[in-house]
């Protein structure tokens, strides 16, 4: 049996013909980011190559001047954080779970005393509602969270008296109205009252 002869220059043609036809190439895939990110590369290499001269620049290995840098940076952060924990609400309050702080309500008692005294009726008459909510925490009677309103309380408590402080509490404080010399004298003396109604459930 005969074999018929092949050219290779056609068989490489035929070969070449048949590869290029669309179900042998891979469509490209878009890439909508490809200049953005080309554009930020562009701009953060000049920044990586001069942080790259500093370090030569600094005696020793590189991996030495890098933890020296590393080290300087924790030492700042540390003293930065330090610094902050001393003049923010440091001096008053307990830590509570997770190490939030916690506020005292004695002290908030006693920064509505000196608001009174200052002429501030309206931040005296949140100071003390504030400190309630946070003694009738203290009792079990409520779970004081910055979130709970005052209607999740009056549900709890079921007291007229509270109910009554928390209406002109929310009339000063989301109302826009303003507070009055009877207002702070009611919620100094009303607020025991309702933490031994409280204590007594």
């Amino acid at each position: 049996m005969l074999r018929a002869r092949v050219d290779p220059e056609r068989a490489r043609s035929d070969a070449r013909h048949i590869l290029s036809d669309r179900r042998f190439r891979h469509a490209p895939t878009p890439r909508p980011l490809r200049g953005p990110l080309q554009w930020l590369g562009d701009r953060l290499r000049g920044v990586g190559n001069a942080i790259s001269t500093a370090f030569r620049a600094l005696p020793g290995p590189t991996w030495a001047a890098v933890s020296l840098v590393l080290v300087l940076a924790t030492a700042a952060l540390i003293v930065f954080l330090v610094r902050a924990g001393r003049t923010v609400g440091v001096s008053t309050g307990e830590r509570a779970v997770g190490g939030a702080r916690r506020e005292d309500p004695g002290a908030l008692e006693r920064e509505a005393d000196a608001a009174e005294r200052a002429g501030d009726l309206a931040q005296a008459l949140r100071l003390r509602f504030r400190a309630g909510l946070l003694r009738l925490d203290q009792r079990g009677a409520i779970r004081y969270r910055p979130s709970l309103t005052t209607n999740e309380v009056r549900r709890r408590l079921g007291s007229d008296t509270f109910d009554e402080l928390a209406a002109r509490f929310e009339e000063v404080a989301y109302g826009g109205g303003s507070a009055v010399g009877a207002d702070v004298q009611a919620a100094r003396e009303q607020w025991p009252r309702v933490l031994d109604d409280a204590s007594r459930r």
